[in-house]
């Protein structure tokens, strides 16, 4: 029986959701002249940004820890603190209709942290594809 779900799929769902977090982070600022046009759609709201946020360190918690526990592999839990970190120091600036001075920053380590997370995931999938224990184990080579 095939599992729907298994860790795999969630490092790369959580890759995904982190890279479109980061990519969101930084075409935001890019777009402002347009937000009027947008007002009232999810993606310019700040309750995408919640929504987002929320459900990536939903995924990359429990995923990355999984991998740094597996591997023990410390880079892995440094670059999930990392994008943790980022997330910390971003100015408390989520209305965006209007560019303030810290809202550039905000953006900018918002998506430094939906980088990091990425990179997080995908440092985890490649542990998991080269790991020697779980290549004897598993057909697809994958920490299950």
């Amino acid at each position: 029986m095939v599992k729907l779900l298994n860790w795999k799929k969630f490092d790369q769902v959580g890759m995904t959701l982190s890279f479109f977090c980061a990519i969101h982070c930084l075409a935001l600022p890019i777009l402002i002249p347009i937000l009027p046009f947008l007002a009232g759609s999810f993606i310019a709201g700040e309750k995408a940004e919640y929504i987002i946020l929320s459900i990536t360190l939903l995924i990359a918690t429990p995923t990355l820890f999984r991998g740094y526990l597996k591997h023990r592999n410390f880079r892995v839990l440094a670059i999930f603190f990392v994008g943790l970190l980022f997330l910390f120091l971003r100015p408390d600036s989520t209305h965006h209709d209007h560019v303030h001075n810290g809202e550039f920053l905000h953006f900018i380590l918002a998506a430094l942290a939906g980088f990091s997370l990425a990179i997080g995931h995908w440092l985890n999938i490649r542990l998991c594809k080269s790991c020697p224990t779980c290549k004897e184990h598993k057909a697809d080579g994958y920490c299950h």
